[in-house]
C-alpha cells in the first residue's frame, strides 16, 4: 500500500476516534474545535492545489470562500434551493471568479501575483458591501433554523463533524489522484521551472488558470459549509483578509505540497488561536496573531519544509 494512503487512513482513524471520545464524554466544545481543525485543514489543502502544486502564491483565497458562502445562502433564502445543490453552484461561481482573476493576473509572478490577489479580494469585499440590495451589505444574511439534513442543517454537532471530515477526505483523494496524473505533473513542472516547462509544450497560462480554478472551486465549497455551520454571514466574517492569511499559515506550518500537512498545521493553528482567545482575548486583543505569526516565522526559518515532513523524518529515523 502507498505510504500516503496509509497515512490518510491513520489520520481518518485518529480524527474519528477523537471525535467519538469527545462525544461520549459530552464535551461538545472539543467536537466544535475538531470541526474547525478539519475545515481549516480542508481550506489549507485547497490552497495547496494552487501553490503546492502549481506555485501560484495567492493571498486572495478568501474571495473564493466568500463567494461560495454568499451564492449558496442567497439561493437558499431567495429561491429555497437546497444548500447541497448550492454547494456545487457556489463552487462553480468561485471557480468562475478564479478564471476572471486569472486572465489579467496569471502572467504576473511571485510577489506581484500575490499583491494582485490581495487587491482583488478586497475589491470583492467592497462590492459585496455596496450591493446591499442583494447581499444586505454590512448587516449580513441570517440563515433560518431549519433542522433538516436535506437543507444542510443538523441538530447533532457530531453530524457536522462527519460532513467536514468527508469533505476533507474527498479532497485528499482528489489531491492524491491529481498529484499522480499528467495534469499534476504539468503543475509541478511549472512550479519548478516555468521556462523549461513551456519549452516542452506545457502552456503556462492555460495550466495556471486551471490550477487556480480547481483550487477556487473547492474553496467555494468550504465557504458554503462554513455559512451553513455558522448560520450567519457578513463581509467581515467570510471576506475578511485575515482569513486568507490563516489559510496560508495552516499550509506553511504543516508543510506546503503535502497531503496531511494542512491537517497538522490546522491542528496547531486552531488550538493556539482558541487557547489564546480564551486566556488572553479579553486583555490583549489579537495576542494570538502575534504568537502564531512568530511561530510561522520560526517554522519558515528552521523548518522550511514544514512540521509534518519533519515529523515523518523523525519517525523513519
Amino acid at each position: 500500500m502507498d505510504s500516503k494512503i496509509l497515512e490518510m487512513f491513520i489520520a481518518i482513524f485518529l480524527c474519528l476516534g477523537a471525535s467519538v471520545v469527545f462525544r461520549l464524554l459530552g464535551i461538545n466544545y472539543l467536537v466544535y474545535i475538531l470541526i474547525l481543525v478539519v475545515l481549516w485543514a480542508y481550506l489549507g489543502q485547497c490552497w495547496n492545489i494552487c501553490y503546492g502544486h502549481a506555485g501560484l502564491l495567492s493571498f486572495g483565497h478568501v474571495a473564493f470562500f466568500g463567494i461560495g458562502a454568499y451564492c449558496s445562502t442567497l439561493l437558499f433564502l431567495n429561491y429555497g434551493l437546497s444548500p447541497w445543490i448550492g454547494m456545487i453552484i457556489g463552487g462553480c461561481f468561485a471557480s468562475l471568479l478564479g478564471l476572471v482573476i486569472g486572465i489579467p493576473t496569471i502572467r504576473l509572478r511571485g510577489a506581484y501575483f500575490a499583491l494582485a490577489t490581495i487587491a482583488i479580494a478586497e475589491m470583492v469585499r467592497l462590492l459585496v458591501l455596496k450591493l446591499d440590495f442583494i447581499t444586505n451589505g454590512a448587516l449580513g444574511l441570517l440563515l433560518p433554523p431549519n433542522l433538516s439534513p436535506l437543507n444542510f442543517f443538523f441538530k447533532d454537532i457530531f453530524q457536522w463533524f462527519l460532513v467536514a471530515l468527508a469533505m476533507l477526505v474527498a479532497l485528499w483523494i482528489i489531491s492524491y489522484k491529481l498529484e499522480k496524473s499528467r495534469l499534476g505533473m504539468a503543475f509541478r513542472a511549472l512550479k519548478e521551472n516555468e521556462t523549461a516547462a513551456a519549452s516542452i509544450g506545457i502552456y503556462p497560462f492555460k495550466y495556471k488558470i486551471l490550477a487556480l480554478m480547481i483550487s477556487a472551486f473547492f474553496t467555494g465549497i468550504g465557504g458554503v459549509f462554513f455559512a451553513q455551520y455558522i448560520g450567519y454571514i457578513r463581509p467581515d466574517i467570510v471576506l475578511v483578509s485575515t482569513l486568507s492569511d490563516e489559510i496560508l499559515i495552516v499550509s506553511i506550518l504543516g508543510g506546503v505540497g503535502t497531503l496531511l500537512g494542512s491537517l497538522v498545521g490546522a491542528l496547531i493553528f486552531i488550538v493556539l488561536r482558541e487557547s489564546f482567545r480564551a486566556f488572553f482575548g479579553a486583555g490583549i486583543m489579537g495576542s494570538y496573531l502575534i504568537f502564531y505569526g512568530a511561530l510561522t516565522i520560526a517554522v519558515v526559518m528552521f523548518l522550511p519544509e514544514g512540521i509534518y515532513p519533519r515529523i515523518k523524518k523523525l519517525f523513519r529515523s
